[in-house]
C-alpha cells in the first residue's frame, strides 16, 4: 500500500497536503476547495454539494483553484517590486533634488554672496 502526499499552495507561503490515492483524498480535495475558494473569494462555496462530486471533478477544482493562487501571489509580487522600485526612484530624485551642502563648516563664510 503506498501512500503518497501532494502538496497544494493554498496560499502565498502555505500549502496543504493531500494524501493522494490514500483513504483521506476526498476529504483532503473538498478541505483544499472550501479553504481556497474562500480565501480567493471571501466565503465558502456552501452552495457546491462536494459530497456529491467525483474524485475526477474535485482534482480538476483544486488544480483550477491553485492555479489562480499561484497567478494571484505572482502578480502581488510583481506589484510589491514595481512599488519598491517606485520608492527607489523617488528616493533617488530627492537625494539628487537637494541642495547641494557648503563644503566649509563657517556657517557666513558665503553670506556676502546671499545678499549681493
Amino acid at each position: 500500500m503506498s501512500m503518497e502526499n501532494k502538496n497544494m499552495t493554498f496560499a502565498a507561503g502555505w500549502t496543504q497536503s493531500i494524501d493522494v490515492d490514500g483513504t483521506h483524498e476526498r476529504q483532503d480535495l473538498a478541505s483544499y476547495i472550501s479553504d481556497t475558494f474562500k480565501s480567493i473569494n471571501g466565503i465558502r462555496p456552501r452552495f457546491w454539494n462536494l459530497q456529491n462530486w467525483s474524485i475526477a471533478d474535485l482534482r480538476a477544482e483544486a488544480k483550477t483553484l491553485e492555479v489562480e493562487v499561484l497567478e494571484s501571489i505572482e502578480r502581488d509580487r510583481a506589484e510589491e517590486a514595481a512599488r519598491q522600485q517606485e520608492m527607489a526612484d523617488h528616493h533617488m530624485a530627492v537625494a539628487l533634488a537637494m541642495k547641494p551642502v557648503s563644503q566649509t563648516f563657517k556657517p557666513f563664510a558665503n553670506i556676502k554672496e546671499i545678499f549681493v
